[in-house]
């Protein structure tokens, strides 16, 4: 049941708005009968399962059985536990199906896609996730490309790359991105951006972000400097045509990219004055976290390890606060490259490489390389 879900770090049950506090054990025998409802479980079946090692009697299932029951009150049109005389007890789900009229509502569903726009803005993971578990309380469905973004912002990598029944230029953008991340070979990425922007079935924000913004890191880390200057100038024009206010911080951030690589001293302090007093105009928690990791490069820069770490891990921290993922993948791979790139700190080095590395095994990364570099081959 879709709308049922376990909180396990806490023992609590989830409907909708609704939540029941468990007990360890009791939430464990919860869990037992809901993994498998309508299966009748004896007594010794669910002893072995919640008191394993432990010596408990029948009547400690009883008591658990009783007290589970009268937590589970308030959701009793939708699930029980039945007792089966001389046999056991099995749990029974009522699925109501319950249509919200607000879902025909257009102005609610223009106010709910507004609010999720603004929460996406402003680095807010916890609403968006909120938004996103209480779609039908609060009478208004996501898009594909919402929820695409919301699988993407969370770091369910493996779900965008499995999700076969989810046409492969819907996701393609996100593809392209999680491969970034992963892929040595930074020119190979490039490729497979350019491919996907020249084909027609990529949906047209998803081209104007990777022609006018996502290509210049990777024309960055690939040393192709003058083409990445020329296109950061473009995109400026672009943007300020188009009025894309929001590529604005991201393409003064490439800019100082740009002038670290340069080593163009005089202007690098200038612009990190001018860029922190712009970011005034755009507070947004990812965009923070985004110039803290510049500042750690500037202090990086200027051979102070101490002040660099404290930055980096200032942003790093602010991606986590937010609960966008990719950005702690994107900013572990900018600070590797430009210790690599001043020949800085062996130790700071390590210390993000074992970050990363402990990532990518957290989200999975090395189990969708082969599956996403296969879908790009193929399509792209």
């Amino acid at each position: 049941m879709d709308n049922i879900k376990l909180l396990h770090n806490e023992y609590i049950l989830k409907y909708h708005s609704e939540e029941i506090h468990f007990l360890r054990k009791e939430f464990l025998l919860f869990e037992c009968l809901f993994r498998s409802p309508s299966r009748i479980f004896t007594r010794d079946e669910l002893l072995d399962a919640v008191w394993t090692r432990e010596e408990p009697t029948d009547r400690t299932v009883d008591d658990h059985i009783y007290r589970v029951r009268k937590k589970l009150k308030s959701l009793s049109s939708i699930m029980n536990i039945e007792t089966i005389r001389g046999v056991g007890y099995k749990l029974k789900i009522r699925e109501i199906v319950r249509e919200n009229v607000l879902l025909k509502d257009d102005a609610v569903s223009s106010s709910m896609a507004m609010l999720f726009r603004k929460y996406h803005l402003y680095g807010q993971g916890d609403a968006l996730k909120l938004l996103e578990e209480n779609q039908s309380v609060l009478g208004f469905e996501l898009d594909i490309q919402n929820r695409l973004y919301l699988q993407f912002m969370k770091g369910n990598f493996k779900w965008i790359a499995e999700s076969n029944d989810i046409p492969f230029w819907d996701r393609c953008y996100y593809l392209l991105h999680i491969y970034s991340y992963i892929a040595g070979d930074k020119k190979k990425c490039l490729e497979y951006f350019a491919k996907a922007m020249a084909n027609p079935n990529i949906p047209v924000d998803h081209r104007t972000e990777l022609e006018w913004l996502n290509r210049l890191p990777l024309l960055v880390f690939t040393g192709q400097l003058e083409e990445a200057e020329i296109l950061l100038a473009k995109s400026k024009k672009v943007v300020h045509e188009k009025k894309v206010d929001g590529f604005i911080p991201l393409l003064n951030f490439l800019e100082l990219y740009l002038m670290f690589i340069k080593k163009d001293d005089e202007r690098i302090t200038v612009r990190l004055n001018e860029i922190e007093k712009e970011l005034e105009q755009y507070p947004f928690l990812r965009e923070e976290a985004s110039f803290m990791v510049i500042k750690g490069i500037a202090s990086l820069y200027k051979r102070d390890a101490v002040e660099a770490k404290h930055y980096f891990d200032r942003g790093l921290d602010q991606f986590s606060q937010a609960r966008y993922v990719p950005g702690l993948f994107i900013s572990l791979n900018i600070i590797l490259f430009y210790l690599t790139e001043f020949g800085r700190d062996l130790d700071l080095s390590q210390f993000y490489a074992i970050q990363l590395k402990r990532y990518e095994e957290e989200f999975q990364l090395a189990d969708v390389e082969f599956i996403i570099r296969n879908q790009l081959d193929a399509f792209l």
